[in-house]
């Protein structure tokens, strides 16, 4: 076995957190899934919501002997990544310089999300064609790179998908999806499919869903098709099982 796998290592699955029970009980059952799904000592803390500070929450689950690597349960290396969860880690390392500290790519920067998405579309579609056009509607970021991720997960739908167009759409930022939509009006398009780019339901997909109740009413051209959340789809689990193996390897795996 790759010495780099085989050393006992514990993963601390990092969440946003919320003040909504669904969000908090779905977090839940997603690190329970994936504690029986990997090979990997399993646990977990939230950015937010937290009675500690996230560097806290990492003190209590240093293992001795452990190597600690650090899963963002994050769509897109937005702000929360790229800073919050690095200066958490930053405070982590300095308490406990004898740990070896890693970190994955978020969650979203798998390569398979395209694919994992493009199932969802024809679960969701049946057949495509050049009456429907797909919107992955996500966040949004103050991080272009984010953003930018976002939409390029879109186009690698598209090449998947072979057929209907695919673009993105953010909740926080421009375009938004009634901009989007407003972009999509075009004689042959007449079937819309939503893909909440979220993870847990909450009042943001609460919000999401009212919004769409009230575009159909403005765009009634369109039968606008909205899906469910990411999170319990199953299909996530070897993706995160996959970011930690790399993560390891690159790490400390030995030429």
């Amino acid at each position: 076995m790759n010495s780099a796998l085989s050393t006992p290592t514990t993963v601390f699955l990092c969440g946003h957190g919320s003040s909504d029970r669904r969000s908090c009980l779905a977090f839940g059952e997603l690190v329970e899934r994936f504690r029986r799904y990997s090979n990997f000592r399993i646990v977990s803390g939230t950015l937010e919501f937290s009675e500690r500070l996230l560097d806290e929450q990492i003190a209590l689950q240093v293992a001795p002997g452990h190597r600690f690597v650090l899963l963002p349960l994050f769509l897109a290396p937005g702000m929360h990544v790229e800073e919050d969860l690095a200066e958490a880690l930053r405070r982590a390392r300095r308490a406990h310089p004898q740990v070896n500290f890693l970190r994955t790519p978020s969650l979203g920067e798998h390569e398979s999300m395209e694919a994992i998405l493009s199932e969802r579309v024809r679960r969701l579609a049946g057949r495509t064609d050049e009456h429907t056009a797909v919107v992955i509607l996500a966040h949004g970021s103050r991080r272009e790179e984010a953003n930018r991720l976002v939409q390029d997960i879109a186009d690698g739908v598209w090449e998947n998908l072979g057929g209907p167009l695919v673009t993105a759409a953010f909740w926080k930022v421009q375009p938004d999806l009634r901009h989007t939509l407003r972009e999509l009006v075009h004689p042959s398009i007449r079937r819309v499919l939503i893909l909440p780019y979220f993870l847990f339901e909450g009042g943001m997909t609460d919000r999401i869903t009212w919004e769409v109740e009230r575009l159909a009413n403005e765009f009634p051209k369109f039968d606008l098709q909205l899906d469910t959340v990411l999170g319990p789809d199953n299909h996530l689990l070897p993706l995160m099982q996959d970011l930690v193996e790399k993560t390891l390897e690159s790490a400390f795996a030995v030429a």
